[in-house]
């Protein structure tokens, strides 16, 4: 029990420092905005209305995400071992492990919660996007554009009331980073009570559901990547860490194309493409085309072996940090 409540309170301290930092704030903010323009920006919809603003929506996301748990995982154990901050909590009887572990569950709270952002907002822009509309209440091709001025002032309204709030005595960056997610959570909430042309009528989200699963498939992949970061940073300073975080990614984006036809015929190629992450499990836009679900199945075993190898690495990086010379 006395190591589980370690482990809570660095995990707290892990997340707190980390929303704290202006990079992890604004990549956030980014992703937001990003999503919410996609749909006002890009009227070519491939076919099928809103695909535009669902897989760029997914694909900022996922590359935000990826941006958020790297720099959090490297700056959260790079920056306290070269400062000493870590030889000092690790001389209060706080054993290697726990301290480990603690900063991945730190980081995976942090992404997590810029999960909930990311989702609703994709959410938003797939109902924002310009669609054919047939009902009593509208008929016609109509773009969302009450949902989108709300989807985009979210961002600033949640960095003005963290400014109301800082006046007060509470920290600017991790309240800005908690509204992030509220902002467009209250918008999709909100939304339901009018229709795609901005007139009022009975409540209905109207959003596309079909985009939940492929929503936390990505999500499930930032802890598998913050995994493999925090491994990286028991042996590396914070530039090469991240260096080697992108090449981990483009390896695993391509190890399907390039290693998957010598796999079946090369065990070396096999070992290979079973070592390398296959980011590609987690990336199932394309599944949503043309009205196509993601099975249940499907999410299940993707879920699992996101869980897999983010086990394996988090192994990996106990064992390097119980040899990892901390300063004093």
């Amino acid at each position: 029990m006395r190591s589980v409540g370690q482990l809570v309170a660095l995990a707290r301290l892990t997340a707190l420092e980390a929303v704290r930092q202006p990079v992890v704030l604004l990549l956030a903010a980014a992703c937001v905005v990003a999503t919410g323009l996609v749909p006002m920006l890009l009227m070519h919809n491939l076919g099928e209305p809103g695909r535009m603003a669902r897989d760029g929506g997914l694909a900022f996301h996922l590359t935000f995400g990826v941006l958020i748990a790297g720099y959090a995982s490297c700056s959260t154990l790079a920056r306290e071992r070269s400062a000493g901050t870590a030889a000092t909590v690790l001389s209060k009887s706080v054993s290697r492990r726990v301290f480990f572990l603690a900063k991945f569950c730190g980081v995976t709270v942090v992404v997590l919660w810029f999960s909930l952002a990311a989702g609703a907002s994709t959410l938003l822009a797939e109902r924002i996007a310009e669609k054919f509309h047939q009902s009593s209440e509208l008929v016609g091709y109509a773009t969302d554009w009450r949902t989108a001025r709300w989807l985009l002032a979210a961002p600033a309204g949640a960095f003005a009331l963290a400014g109301a709030l800082n006046l007060r005595g509470r920290p600017f960056q991790s309240v800005a980073f908690l509204l992030l997610a509220v902002g467009p959570l209250a918008v999709l909430a909100a939304a339901g009570c009018f229709n795609q042309a901005g007139a009022w009528s009975p409540y209905d989200l109207r959003v596309d559901w079909r985009l939940l699963p492929a929503t936390i498939l990505v999500t499930a992949a930032l802890p598998c990547f913050a995994a493999i970061a925090l491994a990286l940073s028991t042996r590396l300073p914070m530039a090469p860490t991240m260096t080697g975080c992108v090449l981990v990614l483009l390896a695993g984006l391509l190890s399907a194309h390039v290693l998957g036809p010598w796999a079946s015929r090369n065990a070396l190629f096999a070992a290979v493409s079973g070592f390398v992450p296959d980011w590609q499990v987690f990336w199932r836009a394309d599944d949503l085309a043309g009205g196509g679900r993601i099975a249940a199945a499907e999410l299940l075993r993707a879920l699992a072996y996101g869980a897999a190898y983010a086990v394996g690495a988090l192994c990996v990086g106990c064992a390097l940090f119980e040899r990892t010379e901390v300063n004093g």
